[in-house]
């Protein structure tokens, strides 16, 4: 009898366990299945894994160093065309007293007797429509050079020839090669925006991106007659952004940062709000490489208090998480006071500092108030005690 008890109390047992451990397993299951979809809509507010997000371009700023490193380009499916500098040499077989050995001058022109003056540049039209001038073909400056001498002699043929060519680029890989880095220049962006390079103008790197200041200078050597010179643009160091957080926050002033932050971030930083604070009118004013500044109105209350309900759960709205922007260089965070903290303001302005500071403090001024409050609906009754006191005082003080 004991054994059979003891058997259906194990079975019982097995049972039991059975129960609460599918139970259990359940649960676990559940809470496994939660907390995957749980944060699927913070994956999906950007629309592509957080491990893709895109930080915006960035764009040069005064103070960033840049490294510049310059390639020469053989083209060798052209053939070769004059520089500026370049020295030629050209011979009539026929008529050798008009020999002659000049220097391509740096608007591209050339001497010569009986002719004068001969451009050894042409304009060009580029794929993307800017005219450009380039240096013309040995070929090209021959036939021209035998028509303009035809018109004085009946056999006017003659040779170019290259005493120096390519001249510029040799100077410039001199200038270059000189720097401890090799073919390159260590540039910094002035604070007028520019950079200094050789050859060419000041060009303008404040607020181009790497691929458009890169274009820029690509362009310009070409637009100088040195095709052959391609440049690479690095970042070597970056100019820290400033942002200035003021009004009703814990520490206002600059904040210096190296990286971009956020709109919150910012106000972390900054200590975060006061409890005076207006939370939903934080006003962003941006005025970076704008004409005009711009401005706008963030609702901050609503993006850190917002939240969505998933299966029966709270958790934080991700679409509203998706609206705390990057802030950029020389923005300016104003948190403005809120509604209550004006009203106190004005009141402590106006009653402690306003009338406690005209009337002497020898007169006393009784001020009391009584409430009565009720559940439906709710009165409040204010009313002066200890008499006409204020009055008393007044007439006290002007019958001083």
């Amino acid at each position: 009898m004991n054994t059979g008890k003891s058997s259906f109390v194990l079975i019982v047992a097995l049972i039991l366990t059975a129960i609460f451990g599918c139970e259990d397993k359940k649960e676990k299951l559940e809470q496994a299945k939660f907390e995957h979809e749980f944060y699927q809509p913070f994956l999906q507010a950007s629309a592509i894994p957080s491990k893709q997000v895109e930080l915006p371009d960035y764009r040069l700023n005064v103070g960033d160093m840049l490294e510049i490193i310059f390639h020469v380009k053989h083209l060798a499916k052209d053939e070769y065309r004059f520089h500026t500098e370049d020295i030629i040499r050209i011979k009539f077989p026929y008529h050798p007293k008009f020999d002659q050995t000049v220097t391509i001058q740096a608007d591209g022109k050339i001497r010569l007797l009986l002719v004068g003056e001969v451009n050894c540049f042409e304009k060009t039209l580029t794929k993307d429509g800017k005219i450009v001038s380039r240096g013309k073909t040995v070929g090209e400056l021959e036939t021209e050079l035998k028509e303009k001498y035809g018109k004085y002699f009946k056999d006017p043929e003659l040779t170019i020839t290259f005493k120096a060519a390519n001249v510029k680029i040799e100077e410039l890989k001199r200038a270059i090669t000189t720097a401890p880095r090799g073919q390159s220049r260590l540039m910094p962006v002035k604070p007028d925006g520019n950079i200094t390079l050789p050859y060419i103008k000041d060009i303008r790197a404040y607020g181009k991106t790497i691929n458009e200041l890169h274009d820029d200078l690509d362009q310009a050597y070409e637009e100088v007659g040195i095709p052959e010179i391609e440049v690479t643009v690095q970042i070597l160091s970056v100019a820290p952004r400033k942002i200035f957080v003021m009004g009703e926050v814990s520490n206002p002033g600059m904040l210096k940062v190296s990286n971009m932050i956020t709109l919150t971030q910012a106000i972390a930083m900054a200590g975060g709000l006061t409890p005076r604070a207006d939370r939903q009118k934080v006003l962003v004013v941006r005025r970076k490489g704008l004409p005009v500044p711009e401005g706008v109105i963030v609702d901050v209350e609503k993006m850190l208090t917002s939240t969505i309900t998933y299966n029966h759960r709270k958790m934080p709205d991700p679409k509203v998480w998706s609206k705390d922007f990057w802030l950029d260089d020389y923005d300016l965070v104003y948190v403005p006071r809120s509604h209550l903290a004006k009203s106190d303001d004005w009141i402590n302005q106006v009653f402690t500092k306003g009338i406690y500071g005209v009337l002497p403090f020898s007169t006393s001024v009784g001020l009391g108030f009584s409430y009565e409050i009720r559940s439906a609906p709710t009165t409040v009754h204010t009313g002066p005690t200890g008499g006409n006191m204020i009055q008393s005082a007044v007439n006290t003080l002007l019958s001083r």
